[in-house]
């Protein structure tokens, strides 16, 4: 089998089942399997435009089984084909695929980051849903931390509510992170309300009166980082949300203060902390979608189609990291059970942003997150030079050797 037969596996017996059952149209020129193959094989050979697929597609190797199609094929087949297709293959093979779990949140049961991201169009565009000519449209991603993988999303256009969209992915049973953008008193209560739970940062300006003084629980390795550590429980001034109480966890890393609302009240001081510094991975999972696997460029131009857009973008980023994970475990390369939670890291390793408004423009913080992603790099991270091995790979046959290229840029 060829690389890219060997990276779709998991999901063709999927695809194909979905294929067989699902009503065809009297004047198909492309099957949906294969128009789902394809948008596969564009977010992994490095192409920025639908005319370039078009183009790699007229001189792919046959051994790929791709179909040279048209652009018109192309275009029609992104607002042709349901996206309740590519959803249904993604959520089955969600239910089936094992990933590892990140051993250092083993302390907490399913845990999401929720964020939002603009992506630009081409050219202005009529939304349907508002009437209104919008230049651009926003994800909202529900990526797991437990597991390092974007699983689901709501899509709208650039105007749209983060916290309306979040309300939609609220599942019981679920712990989520949020950034500052969503904080808001009654969707802390909702979120409660919902048997789920929230770590949420605040403004730094919120007025709140304690109710309870709670122990502030830290591992010795970061007392002497972080200062002015406040745990309790408070309700806010505002005698419209008095009703609400929560825990507020403080501390000051650097010169910058967070101040974390959530509903766990089992956890430590550290734990909650802790989560919150894990969401920076949604910001490195946009990174990566948009600029890595090219999804900034969005081939379509129509709504329905751009959600087959990002339903396949999704689908193949588990593919691949999947894919990577089973090389390094063919060369006995395992995921770690247990993360060492405050490993030394290399201070010439470490890099600050020279965005002030960045909190790894910080060296304390820079620090912290370098130690989290050190643990990560090697087994949920997917590199640019990795990426761009697999493009090179795609057509050769799947072999001993074709696993070592990979793994020599699994770092």
């Amino acid at each position: 089998m060829t690389t890219f037969q060997e990276l779709l596996a998991p999901v063709m017996p999927i695809i194909q089942q979905i294929e067989h059952d699902r009503p065809k149209h009297h004047n198909e020129e492309l099957t949906w399997s294969d128009f789902t193959r394809m948008l596969v094989y564009f977010f992994t050979n490095d192409r920025t435009s639908g005319n370039e697929l078009i183009v790699a597609l007229q001189s792919a190797d046959p051994e790929l089984g791709l179909p040279k199609t048209s652009r018109r094929a192309l275009s029609e087949g992104f607002w042709r084909f349901s996206p309740k297709l590519l959803q249904q293959v993604l959520t089955t093979y969600l239910t089936t695929a094992m990933y590892p779990a990140i051993p250092e949140l083993s302390f907490i049961g399913p845990t999401y980051a929720v964020d939002g991201s603009l992506f630009p169009l081409i050219q202005s565009i009529y939304w349907p849903k508002t009437r209104d000519v919008v230049k651009n449209v926003k994800l909202h991603l529900k990526f797991s931390l437990t597991n390092a993988i974007a699983v689901d999303f709501v899509f709208d256009d650039e105007h749209s509510s983060e916290r309306t969209a979040f309300r939609s992915l609220i599942q019981p049973g679920q712990t989520y992170v949020l950034d500052r953008g969503y904080m808001e008193y009654q969707l802390v209560q909702d979120v409660d309300d919902r048997a789920a739970g929230v770590v949420v940062r605040a403004y730094n300006n919120i007025e709140v009166e304690t109710i309870e003084e709670l122990p502030v629980i830290l591992p010795d390795a970061v007392k002497s980082q972080w200062d002015q550590m406040c745990d309790r429980i408070v309700r806010p001034k505002d005698p419209e949300y008095a009703h609400i109480c929560f825990r507020l966890v403080e501390c000051t890393v650097g010169t910058t203060t967070y101040r974390l609302i959530t509903n766990l009240y089992q956890l430590t001081t550290f734990q909650v902390i802790l989560l919150y510094a894990y969401r920076w991975q949604i910001e490195l999972i946009f990174r990566y979608l948009k600029h890595t696997m090219h999804s900034v460029h969005i081939i379509t131009q129509h709504p329905i189609g751009m959600h087959n857009f990002f339903y396949a973008l999704l689908l193949t980023a588990l593919l691949h990291l999947r894919f990577k994970q089973r090389c390094l475990a063919e060369e006995a390369h395992y995921p770690p059970g247990r993360l060492p939670l405050h490993q030394e890291t290399d201070e010439q390793t470490v890099q600050t942003s020279d965005d002030t408004c960045r909190p790894i423009n910080h060296l304390a913080i820079a620090r912290f997150f370098a130690r989290l992603n050190d643990t990560l790099t090697r087994f949920w991270k997917i590199s640019k030079h990795w990426l761009h091995t697999m493009a090179d790979c795609l057509s050769r046959p799947f072999t001993a050797e074709t696993r070592r290229l990979l793994n020599k840029y699994a770092v």
